[in-house]
């Protein structure tokens, strides 16, 4: 068990543990909105869209895959998905190695689909402007939820739909499930960091920033902008996701209302222009900062309703009123984050400063070398002035 710590009459390391699942998540798709938008400047404000295909239809998908793999026989998606779920959730437990495989083949099916879902979006947009290509995908993210809620084979409209929980076996105390998914996330993000990273460090970096700045200027070196647009599109989307199938192993549950527009849309822009555009690391305490405001917002509408405090507005537009205030006065006092902008190096800091002294050494030799090839021009006296 996990040990009780109360600090002020609440259990600390629970809420701790739920702030970092929720930290982290927003830290997933806020750096696939960091690499579209601060990087390439493509305005995604449909990001819902590839967050909420990856996760339902690659849930979905694990639902299915798990029917096939035990042989079962369904014929009703509402009533059948009751009466399989223990045979499936049992199954996963008492076979450690085809929970891994389901978990895996979730994370490949939610990266797929969000990289297909970026392929086919970027086609009728990423040649538009960028007020009509945000609205575009903003639309398109709107269809999709609209579209799962009528389409029953995936969530079973929306009724939503039981999927194989692959957490099962930590199903003795609710804590340690939300700890090893806080273990899991905190692996995926580290990963998705890196490889962020190692995107704007790379000559592509480079090339997505002169695009976002420039793109005539790009265009006229021969860099094609559409394909560097498009491709930064559906990896951005791969990643969204991959976030998506996480956000739906937490609960072993998927509904067309688990994604909405605001939590996986507007939220990781804030988070973006709060912490700093195109900074990987503005990004993390852009994170960090805006989830610690939304708990203390929280924790006093909680408290306001228990102790039963008026305000003169509502409790429940607390949140909304608080993060529009705090957009506008980042907007004002620091337009480019917390952490600004920074130029990313190709070399390590230690190879450049290793390559500067050779430099100066190299000059050096040469100073020495054509002193030396012209004896007579330093034995000659300055000849004295007239």
């Amino acid at each position: 068990m996990i040990p009780t710590v109360i600090v002020g009459g609440i259990n600390l390391i629970p809420t701790l543990v739920d702030f970092g699942i929720a930290t982290l998540v927003y830290i997933l798709v806020a750096l696939a909105v960091n690499l579209e938008f601060g990087y390439a400047g493509v305005p995604n404000f449909g990001e819902v869209l590839f967050v909420a295909s990856g996760g339902l239809i690659g849930g979905s998908l694990s639902y299915y895959a798990m029917i096939d793999v035990l042989g079962l026989k369904s014929t009703n998606l509402l009533f059948d998905q009751f009466r399989f779920h223990n045979i499936m959730d049992n199954a996963l437990i008492a076979h450690p190695y085809l929970d891994l495989a389901l978990f895996l083949f979730m994370i490949a099916a939610g990266a797929s689909v969000g990289a297909l879902f970026g392929f086919l979006a970027s086609y009728p947009a990423i040649r538009l402007r960028e007020d009509y290509l945000g609205m575009l995908l903003l639309a398109a993210g709107e269809f999709f939820l609209i579209f799962v809620q009528s389409y029953t084979p995936i969530t079973d409209g929306t009724s939503g739909l039981n999927i194989p929980d692959i957490l099962g076996f930590t199903s003795s105390t609710l804590d340690y499930r939300e700890v090893v998914l806080l273990g899991i996330l905190a692996v995926a993000t580290v990963l998705v960091f890196l490889y962020a990273e190692r995107i704007a460090r790379s000559p592509l970096g480079r090339t997505l920033r002169a695009v976002r700045d420039n793109d005539m200027s790009s265009a006229s070196l021969g860099k094609n902008n559409i394909a560097i647009r498009r491709n930064i599109l559906i990896v951005g989307s791969a990643l969204s996701g991959i976030a998506g199938v996480l956000v739906v192993t937490q609960s072993a549950y998927i509904s067309p209302e688990t994604f909405t527009r605001t939590f996986f849309t507007f939220y990781p822009f804030v988070i973006v222009i709060l912490g700093g555009a195109a900074n990987n690391f503005g990004v993390v305490i852009g994170a960090i900062t805006f989830e610690g405001i939304i708990d203390v917002v929280t924790n006093f509408q909680t408290y306001a309703s228990t102790h039963n405090i008026t305000i003169p507005i509502d409790l429940n537009a607390v949140t909304p009123i608080g993060i529009g205030v705090l957009l506008i006065v980042i907007l004002y006092w620091r337009p480019k984050g917390l952490i600004s902008e920074k130029p990313s190096f190709t070399l390590k800091k230690s190879e450049l400063l290793r390559l500067k002294e050779s430099a100066s050494k190299s000059e050096g030799i040469d100073a020495q070398s054509s002193a030396s090839s012209n004896p007579a021009e330093e034995q000659t006296p300055d000849k004295p002035p007239p």
